[in-house]
């Protein structure tokens, strides 16, 4: 079986989530690159959750952007197989939010893993703006 990503967005007030949810693929662990619907606000924080069949120890995850950068600033990088794991989205060194437009297109990531068939939830927040 291939791998897949499932994308589900929820509304919180001006508070939006993209809930992901990954499974590698049965043969190699691998999963297909993501494009997440544009949208226009600023990324706040991502949430990991490691399924039954947790991938391998320090996973990575990035949202990429069009120039090839992580616009998750390097926050789901090293990800904790044994727990759930939640943390801001910042500008290192700052509070500051990194801004998205509705120009962008931003594809969702999965490397580092050799476990087959493994799940991973995971939720990314943003606000609109």
């Amino acid at each position: 079986m291939a791998g897949t990503v499932t994308l589900t967005h929820y509304t919180l007030g001006n508070i939006r989530r993209v809930k992901f949810e990954i499974t590698a693929d049965a043969a190699n662990g691998t999963v297909p690159d993501t494009a997440l619907p544009t949208f226009q606000g600023r990324l706040l924080g991502l949430h990991t959750n490691p399924g039954a069949t947790a991938p391998t120890n320090l996973y990575d995850i990035t949202l990429v952007d069009g120039d090839g950068l992580d616009r998750l600033q390097g926050v789901g990088l090293n990800r904790a197989t044994a727990t759930s794991e939640q943390v801001p989205v910042v500008y290192s060194g700052t509070s500051v939010n990194p801004p998205v437009s509705m120009d962008e297109t931003l594809t969702l990531t999965f490397a580092n893993n050799s476990v087959n068939g493994a799940l991973i939830v995971g939720n990314l927040y943003y606000q609109l703006g």
